[in-house]
């Protein structure tokens, strides 16, 4: 139906290729979009129809309050305590186009000329800025995998950097634990995925999140082993929180035994107990050459900082909503 009407799509990672298998007008930066500022009144929608439930974005979530809302969830309950939603429906069909009055095949349009325009400014930005950061490494990854992998994306930044910067992709499954968006067994999931698809299957995860399921790379004598490679991008910590309102400047005292949490780990150590390959990539040649597929399992570390992460989003933000003035 969002294709028949010509409305453009902000879809969250694990709904790209199903979105752009439909025909979808999936856009590239639509998170970004909506995270930058206030829209501009050209692309401010009448209505938001929401299918399933977003987890990712605030941008998202504050659209939702701008404007009637629409859900399609195949749940029997939808839990609104916001009192957002209008309506709730399991299904929505083309048959449904005949409540659709008055679409203005312009629109569309704008939409597509503000994503390319904050598309351009993302370039920019992370072309300016040295390797390697969360976002440069998720939008390397997703773009350098094989067609037909899956891709099991770590909570907390590594599944919000995908949303922001990385291409979506119809080829590729992508997967992530979302529920109540916990660091619980990332590695474990990515190695059930690619025991049961028999496809290769990457993980991109923290370190914190790697750590916490250490054991995922534990695989018995007897038992299959997942061609599976874990790309882990290690800040030493929890870089989620400096993103967050206790990330700001006044609470830089406590911050980082509280919520930076450094732990300063010897991965490739961890994975020799493990008896599983490590790599360390340097650069960025190297982090590509990494990610050929290989049989068998293999950790991919690729360590960054935390210092200038916050620094670096508000500036994304601001280049994007300078891309809209």
């Amino acid at each position: 139906m969002a294709a028949t009407a010509g409305w453009p799509a902000v879809a969250e990672p694990t709904a790209h290729a199903a979105a752009l298998a439909g025909g979808v007008n999936v856009l590239r930066r639509g998170t970004l979009l909506l995270s930058a500022g206030e829209l501009p009144a050209e692309l401010r929608p009448d209505a938001v129809v929401v299918v399933g439930r977003p987890t990712l974005s605030r941008g998202v979530r504050r659209l939702l309050g701008t404007a009637p809302v629409y859900a399609v969830d195949d749940e029997a309950r939808w839990t609104d305590p916001q009192h957002l939603v209008t309506q709730v429906r399991d299904w929505l069909g083309l048959e449904d186009m005949s409540w659709v009055e008055g679409v203005d095949t312009e629109w569309l349009s704008a939409w597509r000329q503000a994503d390319t325009n904050a598309q351009t400014a993302v370039d920019k930005l992370l072309g300016e800025q040295g390797w390697p950061t969360g976002l440069q490494l998720a939008a390397d990854l997703v773009e350098a995998l094989p067609s037909g992998a899956n891709l099991m994306v770590g909570s907390s930044n590594p599944i919000r950097d995908v949303d922001l910067v990385a291409d979506p992709r119809s080829d590729l499954g992508v997967y992530a634990n979302r529920g109540v968006a916990g660091i619980d067994g990332n590695t474990s999931t990515a190695a059930g995925i690619a025991l049961a698809t028999g496809r290769p299957t990457y993980a991109l995860v923290g370190d914190v999140t790697f750590l916490h399921d250490l054991n995922g790379l534990l695989v018995g004598p007897p038992e299959r082993r997942p061609d599976l490679t874990v790309v882990v991008h290690n800040d030493d910590g929890g870089g989620i929180f400096t993103l967050l309102e206790q990330g700001a400047a006044e609470h830089q005292r406590a911050f980082e035994r509280v919520f930076g949490t450094p732990h300063d780990a010897d991965l490739a150590a961890l994975c020799a107990g493990y008896r599983v390959e490590h790599v360390l990539a340097a650069d960025r040649e190297a982090f590509r050459s990494a990610l050929r597929p290989a049989p068998g399992l293999r950790v991919v570390e690729v360590r960054g900082s935390r210092s200038l992460l916050r620094d670096l989003h508000a500036r994304l933000r601001a280049a994007v909503g300078e891309a809209l003035s």
